[in-house]
């Protein structure tokens, strides 16, 4: 009877599996402790597309924080309220990881994690700095260096062609310029961009062009299944769209306030 049970336990179906693997997350970085603050302009974002974020697994980066403690229970409740899921932090000091554990929160392991803080060396006095000076070379005028790069005015970089397929789970976004996609999008992958989208293969996840509410952008695909299109805060849904432009090229367009969706 018990080398029975045994055998029975040895062909029990394995309950679950780890594994190491990280989903499409969006990443929250808080700049600021003031969690009125944060709702607001988090309302602001939320508004413009609302069924992007609805239920989005949120990490919470504290790295711009620095040693500021932060409600993170607050946070976390901000978040549900707007139906975001609030998962863990990152970059956490040691005062922060308590209070996000407090608040049910998890902690993200990552070689990103913020490194300890090292005091800073005391400063040499004269005698030592002279000590230790290399002796005299070739100096280089100031004059003849050659100017360091001046970051600010550098232009934004113009888009992004993606040539291999986007799968399931990958979010790719574009701050600046057109979305280009050379390869397919599958189910469940998304695709944002302020400007237009473009995919020359079938779109089958989600596209969200304009996100920063620029109506003028267009999505256009050479097959049109998508899952989920939006422009500017208007959207439609798999089942909102008309079967006549099921798997055509189409444009995707806003056009008095609504979207349109135009033949190619």
């Amino acid at each position: 009877m018990v080398s029975g049970r045994r055998g029975e336990k040895r062909q029990e179906q394995q309950a679950f599996a780890l594994k190491g693997t990280m989903p499409a997350i969006t990443m929250l970085s808080l700049r600021t402790a003031d969690v009125s603050a944060i709702e607001r302009q988090l309302a602001d974002h939320i508004s413009q597309m609302p069924h992007f974020f609805l239920h989005l697994p949120v990490l919470l980066d504290l790295e711009a924080l620095g040693d500021e403690l932060i409600d993170l229970g607050a946070v976390a409740a901000v978040l549900r309220r707007h139906n975001l899921v609030p998962i863990a932090v990152r970059n956490p000091t040691d005062a922060q990881r308590e209070r996000a554990v407090a608040a049910g929160l998890g902690v993200l392991r990552t070689p990103l994690s913020r490194a300890p803080r090292q005091p800073a060396p005391p400063e040499a006095s004269a005698p030592e700095r002279a000590a230790t000076t290399p002796a005299p070379g070739p100096v280089r005028r100031a004059r003849d260096a050659a100017p360091a790069p001046d970051p600010v005015g550098e232009p934004p970089p113009a888009g992004l062609t993606v040539r291999q397929p986007v799968r399931s789970g990958q979010v790719i976004y574009v701050p600046h310029g057109d979305l280009v996609a050379l390869a397919p999008v599958s189910s469940g992958a998304e695709l944002i961009a302020n400007d237009n989208i473009h995919v020359y293969a079938p779109l089958r996840g989600r596209a969200m062009a304009g996100a920063h509410n620029n109506a003028e952008a267009s999505i256009f695909c050479m097959s049109l299944e998508a899952e989920f299109v939006s422009i500017a805060g208007r959207y439609l849904m798999a089942d909102e769209i008309p079967d006549e432009h099921r798997g055509k090229p189409v444009r995707i367009s806003v056009q008095n306030g609504e979207l349109v969706i135009t033949r190619l």
